[in-house]
């Protein structure tokens, strides 16, 4: 974890939550970066290694999810959430901070977030970058929804009175089935997805729930300038998606980090948000 630039982390209360929010502002940057982090994850381990290549923006705002990280809901108990609810959090934290346009990256389920918010307030995001986000792993919806049945094995297993690493194995032999398993690689991915099982089986729990109503292709086309990173070790179908979308639309583009898998925010955290400030400029 880098100390410079330095962070100060602030709390806000929003829907029954309290919700952890990462800040670092720099003297000479400009404009508002918000990062938006995975399912299971938190913004200091997600995104404290890029801090110091962002020192061209002004602000950087990292939240906790709901039920992630340093975020709890006010009686302490982790329950289902929807993403409607954590893109109303998303909202009203950017409101707090009088953010009324920003650039914005998520990773995995924070994608899909960042895509949603966007869908929502569409003056608000004006540059995005998605790192293997949610939902746009696979151009069929069909395939796409068959596919989160398993994932909901997966939650359910988070969920039981099981050893949690149970149930992250069953998550990451879905989201990364090409990933290193070297012992000690293995056990560090565990152990960070398993720091808060039932925030990471709800967040997917909600995925599933999105895959059915939400739609996708109008978040995909009222989205603004964006970069999709995805793991080169990630599945043929989420390239052959991405490489569609970079094909087809004119502000879509799209990079295959070459050595990585799902988890590359970890594995190539310099160049991630080296790839991150090119595309966005501030």
């Amino acid at each position: 974890m880098s100390t410079d630039p330095a962070v100060d982390v602030q709390f806000i209360e929003h829907q029954g939550y309290r919700h952890a929010i990462h800040l670092c502002e720099t003297l000479e940057g400009t404009g508002d970066l918000v990062l938006l982090h995975g399912a299971g994850v938190a913004s200091e381990a997600t995104w404290y290694p890029m801090l110091p290549e962002f020192k061209s923006f002004r602000r950087i705002i990292c939240p906790d999810l709901r039920g992630m990280g340093r975020s709890h809901s006010l009686d302490f108990v982790d329950r289902s959430v929807t993403v409607d609810e954590v893109v109303e959090d998303v909202l009203a934290i950017l409101t707090h901070y009088s953010i009324n346009q920003c650039q914005m990256v998520g990773y995995s389920f924070g994608g899909l977030i960042a895509l949603l918010v966007n869908a929502a307030r569409r003056e608000l995001v004006c540059g995005m970058v998605l790192l293997e986000p949610a939902l746009l792993e696979r151009a069929s919806l069909g395939a796409l929804r068959a596919v989160r049945a398993h994932y909901a094995d997966a939650a359910a297993a988070l969920l039981s009175k099981d050893d949690p690493s149970i149930g992250v194995k069953q998550f990451l032999d879905l989201i990364a089935p090409h990933r290193s398993k070297h012992p000690r690689v293995e056990r560090m991915t565990v152990q960070r997805l398993a720091s808060r099982p039932e925030g990471l089986a709800y967040a997917l729990m909600a995925v599933n729930e999105a895959a059915w109503h939400i739609d996708r292709m109008q978040c995909i086309e009222c989205a603004p300038s964006t970069l999709s990173l995805i793991g080169s070790k990630s599945i043929d179908e989420a390239h052959e998606f991405h490489q569609i979308l970079a094909a087809s639309r004119g502000n879509w583009h799209y990079r295959s980090v070459m050595g990585v898998d799902h988890a590359l925010p970890y594995q190539k955290p310099g160049l991630c948000a080296r790839l991150i400030v090119e595309h966005l400029k501030p």
